[in-house]
């Protein structure tokens, strides 16, 4: 009888951890595949991005790398003077076969990079950390940011952007591109390290410090860029003026951007998402925008210059 009693505890409190394991199991399960879903119906929303699926869109553009990264860019200082539009970059896709080493190294970098609680910590795996201290902390204690949840690694692919080169690795992400792509770079050292600016999306300002101050002064946004059809206030005219929807990197945010038509800017961004609103490409730009004088929305506001076609800023030519 004390044995047969004994038996049924041990089973019974199998059960309940068995249980326990399989709610919590399902559970989780439950929660990633309902942010894959909240993803997709971005997605549907906002339109197919060229990085998600080839888009087929109207204009001159011609096909596009699928990596949100691999950029055209100029560094990263206002100049009034300069070109509205960056120069081009020669970008070279390297093979990723034998190069096992690399690749992991870049998968040991994320992995103590995200395994790093304090933000502090983790500036001995990224990019220019002198440079970029002093942007991660403007990131995580002054715009309350946080890193993008990385899901299941998708791809792994090389590049050389001019004279650097490149590992790109591709995660299942929540974002409305539906993957989160990771960059990393070499230091002096000669070591990978994370390109940190690409891969938060850093902006000099929130959207929504942006749109409280209104600033006339040129601040510099990394956005989800599609063009649009929402012209009003200042920008009502939609035969002079382009009219762009900017979308945050974690989809909280949105402001409408506006350029000439027929400017330089305007025609640039013309030929490379398309001139259709319903089948715009979707694309990450590293931009230039400034609030009109006596603004009359906080939504509405001037692209002043494209720093970059893509997220990630390398040196020119």
């Amino acid at each position: 009888m004390g044995v047969s009693l004994t038996l049924i505890l041990v089973l019974t409190f199998s059960l309940v951890i068995g249980w326990r394991w399989h709610f919590k199991v399902t559970g989780e399960r439950q929660a990633y595949l309902a942010a894959l879903a909240k993803a997709e119906a971005l997605r549907k929303q906002q339109t197919m991005p060229d990085n998600a699926a080839i888009v087929t869109a109207s204009g001159t553009q011609q096909p596009e790398n699928p990596s949100m990264l691999v950029s055209d860019a100029r560094p990263l200082r206002f100049d009034a003077n300069a070109s509205v539009v960056p120069e081009p970059s020669l970008v070279e896709a390297l093979p990723t076969v034998n190069a096992s080493s690399v690749l992991a190294e870049a998968m040991q970098v994320i992995e103590k990079y995200t395994g790093t609680p304090r933000w502090q910590d983790r500036l001995m795996y990224v990019h220019d950390q002198g440079r970029v201290r002093k942007l991660m902390e403007d990131f995580y204690e002054i715009q309350h940011g946080v890193d993008p949840i990385m899901g299941a690694l998708m791809s792994q692919s090389r590049y050389r952007i001019n004279s650097t080169e490149i590992v790109l690795l591709a995660y299942r992400s929540a974002r409305m591109e539906g993957k989160l792509e990771v960059a990393l770079r070499k230091n002096d050292a000669g070591r990978l390290v994370l390109d940190w600016e690409s891969f938060v999306g850093y902006s000099e300002k929130s959207f929504a410090e942006l749109m409280k101050n209104r600033s006339t002064k040129p601040t510099l946004l990394r956005a989800l860029v599609k063009i649009d059809d929402y012209y009003n206030f200042e920008f009502d005219n939609s035969n002079e003026f382009l009219s762009l929807k900017l979308n945050a990197p974690d989809g909280e945010e949105s402001l409408h951007a506006f350029c000439k038509r027929d400017g330089v800017l305007g025609r640039w961004i013309v030929d490379d998402l398309g001139d259709n609103p319903a089948k715009s490409l979707v694309k990450g730009y590293t931009l230039w925008v400034s609030y009109p004088p006596e603004a009359k929305s906080n939504s509405c506001l001037n692209l002043d210059q494209l720093a970059a076609g893509r997220w990630l800023i390398v040196p020119p030519k």
